[in-house]
């Protein structure tokens, strides 16, 4: 089974948005620490490829950063 919020959940805080490694000062954020701003967008892409059928499932992660 697996989860991911869709678009529309915004106002709910569970969407999946691009972000930035370089957040405005001052201030405290997380980053992806040097990962693409989509990569989460993008893993789950492969996520939805692996419950369809379209990919193998394997013990790496088949795409890279």
């Amino acid at each position: 089974m697996a989860y991911v919020a869709m678009f529309d959940e915004v106002d709910e805080g569970t969407a999946i948005f691009k972000v930035t490694n370089a957040p405005p000062t001052p201030g405290r954020f997380v980053t992806y620490e040097g990962l693409p701003t989509d990569w989460y967008l993008r893993l789950t892409g492969e996520g939805a490829k692996l419950l369809r059928g379209e990919r193998k499932n394997q013990k790496t992660i088949p795409i890279k950063p």
